[in-house]
């Protein structure tokens, strides 16, 4: 059942999407190989074009990286980093 969203109200929460997904400097990696670009998980080990979202003019190369991890570790370089607080001792 397809619901009939009053105009104004979809393209403000379009417009919210956009926003969210297209947020000027934020990086994507993309695979590089003989299929398009599909999912992370399809192709791990494939090398990947790692760009950055520049706003209106689009899509810039940063780096070009081995695989999935290398591109992930330059995507999120403090993930996995933050200092371990201690158990409480409950």
């Amino acid at each position: 059942m397809a619901v009939d969203w009053p105009d104004d109200l979809a393209e403000r929460f379009g417009r919210r999407i956009l926003a969210r997904t297209y947020r000027p400097g934020r990086l994507r990696a993309v695979t590089l190989g003989q299929d398009p670009p599909r999912a992370a998980h399809i192709d791990p080990y494939l090398p990947r074009a790692v760009m950055r979202f520049t706003g209106k003019r689009g899509w810039k190369l940063v780096a070009v990286v081995d695989d999935l991890p290398a591109a992930q570790a330059l995507m999120y370089p403090d993930r996995g980093k933050e200092d371990k607080a201690p158990l409480e001792p409950w």
